[in-house]
């Protein structure tokens, strides 16, 4: 799914940073880094050329840290490309990228992902990176899956956890790719899952309700999946609206 370069980094938060691009789409580049919370201080903003956000002036540690190895990533990103402008955080605290550019970011545990799109290309990206805990996905499975699509998911040749968590990670990821059109909080239940597809490390969403004018209910979304030792990465590049 990423064709990456891994640098190890000699930092305490920062240590080590994976940046390449989706291998079937080269010109959507991705930044994958692991981090360190207990390396985590508040200068580390101001020595990375960060803004700390207003949202974060009372957070814990843990929180200010998981935010800036995201932030860290997108820059990477964009500095890459010739921009040295900071991703900002609009009113819904979603991320705002430059003019010109388009992405996602997502963290757990201690690993963060972003991506980054020229605007010109006309993609939505929409990156998630979760940590496989199979007990948890138990516990919530109801929550952002229906009868049908537990009955699909059980049918798979994957671990009947790892397709949940597929699953779960899926649907964030499209509520990132779809939000620039949709502008507003959808649930799990906006979107259902029809296919999981183990050979291509693909997955289909198909909506269940209207979400936008271009976005009607039974409009399909088609992203990819990978599975790592302890964490799931799923992505979707949806076309941005005309």
């Amino acid at each position: 799914m990423f064709t990456f370069e891994t640098t190890f980094i000699a930092s305490a938060f920062i240590r080590q940073q994976s940046t390449g691009f989706v291998t079937d789409v080269p010109a959507v580049t991705a930044c994958l880094v692991e981090f360190d919370s207990c390396g985590y201080h508040n200068a580390l903003f101001a020595q990375l050329s960060i803004p700390l956000p207003g949202v974060l002036t009372s957070a814990v540690a843990k929180r200010r840290a998981d935010y800036l190895s995201g932030r860290y990533a997108a820059r990477q990103l964009l500095m890459n490309a010739g921009c040295r402008d900071a991703v900002a955080v609009g009113p819904d605290r979603a991320p705002v990228w430059p003019a010109g550019w388009c992405g996602s970011i997502s963290h757990t545990g201690k690993w963060a992902i972003a991506v980054l799109s020229p605007q010109r290309y006309r993609i939505n990206p929409g990156v998630d990176i979760e940590r496989l805990q199979p007990e948890v996905m138990r516990e919530i499975a109801t929550t952002f899956t229906t009868p049908d699509e537990r009955a699909l998911l059980a049918k798979s040749p994957l671990p009947y956890e790892t397709a949940l968590l597929i699953t779960f990670s899926a649907k964030e990821s499209l509520f990132k790719a779809l939000f620039p059109q949709v502008q507003h909080m959808f649930g799990f239940e906006a979107a259902g899952l029809c296919e999981l597809n183990p050979q291509q490390n693909a997955f289909t969403l198909q909506l269940t309700r209207r979400l936008a004018p271009r976005l009607p209910a039974g409009y399909r979304v088609r992203g990819r999946y990978l599975l790592r030792d302890s964490e799931v990465i799923t992505l979707i590049l949806a076309p941005a609206a005309h």
